[in-house]
């Protein structure tokens, strides 16, 4: 085969899979429009949108937002300004709290969606299986940002729900897969809700665990939004408490 063919093979591979996703990306949409909603109904916190504060959702989060954000703190002075203007699109984008007073914006709640592995539906067909795919490869590198971005708070707002035969929990053939997405939260549990930093003592937090649930079925609107919901009511007691 030749390397135009073998590339338009791995496209046509590919298709399919990102118009999957896009209707993965609409309902994580909803159930972060649903989680949105729950918070300007709660009673505890409408005294505050109602004065300083307000709720804002965002696809996208900007570099230039990230470092701006470290720098609150007074902490942290180095910084390397090559990709200032770049941004990394969350799949399921963020919701902030918004301060209108101070003009300033903190995440709630950070949302992924991975789908991975067809080859059940390959079987099915009669086709040969395919390694695992690299829906986590490309997740990890918006967390390493988001976790820099967190560094100096208490809590680390991030939920990815993955699901897909890739994920499946009692297959050796996955192991695999789901040591990296272990090796990447810090050897924490996955399908646990984790807000807060861990591990440390009054001063220092040492680790950053965050929300991973990966499995085989797919992940309803309602299910992502009662996990979204418990993140962002967490982070928003956080900021204002």
């Amino acid at each position: 085969m030749s390397q135009h063919d073998s590339l338009r093979e791995r496209k046509e591979q590919h298709k399919p899979k990102n118009e999957k996703s896009k209707i993965d990306d609409k309902e994580v949409y909803q159930a972060m429009e649903l989680v949105k909603q729950y918070l300007k109904s709660k009673k505890d916190f409408q005294s505050y949108f109602e004065s300083d504060w307000d709720l804002e959702f965002s696809a996208e989060i900007e570099i230039k937002y990230m470092i701006d954000f470290i720098k609150r703190k007074r902490i942290r002075s180095e910084f390397c300004y090559d990709c200032i203007d770049r941004k990394i699109i969350p799949d399921g984008g963020v919701l902030y709290l918004v301060n209108k007073k101070k003009n300033e914006k903190s995440p709630l709640v950070i949302a992924e969606i991975k789908r991975q592995g067809t080859n059940k539906e390959r079987i099915k067909e009669g086709k040969a299986k395919q390694a695992t795919g690299n829906a986590i490869e490309r997740l990890g590198k918006n967390l390493t940002g988001i976790k820099a971005m967190m560094n100096y708070e208490k809590i680390t707002p991030f939920v990815c729900f993955g699901w897909g035969c890739d994920f499946a929990v009692d297959s050796p053939e996955t192991l695999t897969v789901r040591s990296k997405i272990i090796v990447m939260n810090e050897f924490y549990n996955l399908n646990q809700i984790y807000v807060f930093k861990r591990d440390g003592n009054s001063d220092v937090n040492y680790f950053s665990p965050v929300s991973m649930f990966f499995r085989e079925e797919r992940w309803t609107i309602p299910e992502m939004f009662e996990k979204m919901k418990e993140i962002a009511e967490a982070s928003i007691r956080y900021y204002l408490y």
